[in-house]
């Protein structure tokens, strides 16, 4: 009986370690390897190098320019979308491990019954929500919230 059940254990350990989740490899993209009109002239600054404020001469301009690049929505939700998949990706990594909680108490007092004081010592270990992970399931989630 013992070497069946040492038997099962042991192809369930196994089949713990198969992954079910399929290699990814990213496509190549067909972008060309440089733009085709990318060359300066002699002598002259590229477009990007040139600061903005140059093209303008009006101060009140220039400032209105500033606020609008300030406060462009666009980028806050870009960068609090940034924040957010990180956050998300934290959470799904985190479920891969289990989660360990440890507590411990005392008391003393006099017992209700008897009158003599008494002393409790009371200590826990409580290990919960933790998912064997045998066919990859949580770190595909874990991959797929990096992605």
């Amino acid at each position: 009986m013992s070497k069946r059940l040492l038997s099962l254990v042991a192809a369930l350990a196994l089949a713990g370690c198969a992954s079910m989740a399929p290699k990814y490899e990213r496509p190549a993209a067909p972008v060309a390897a440089g733009f085709a009109n990318d060359a300066t002239p002699s002598g002259a600054r590229a477009a990007h190098d040139i600061e903005w404020q140059s093209y303008f001469a009006d101060e009140r301009l220039k400032r209105l320019i500033e606020v609008a690049l300030k406060n462009n929505r666009d980028l806050r939700v870009a960068v609090l979308n940034i924040e957010q998949a990180r956050a998300t990706y934290g959470i799904r990594r985190a479920d891969q491990w289990p989660t360990v909680n440890l507590g411990a108490a005392g008391t003393r007092g006099p017992s209700a019954t008897t009158g003599n004081i008494s002393t409790l010592y009371t200590v826990g270990l409580q290990v919960t929500a933790y998912e064997l992970d045998l066919f990859g399931r949580v770190r595909s989630l874990s991959d797929a919230a990096l992605a």
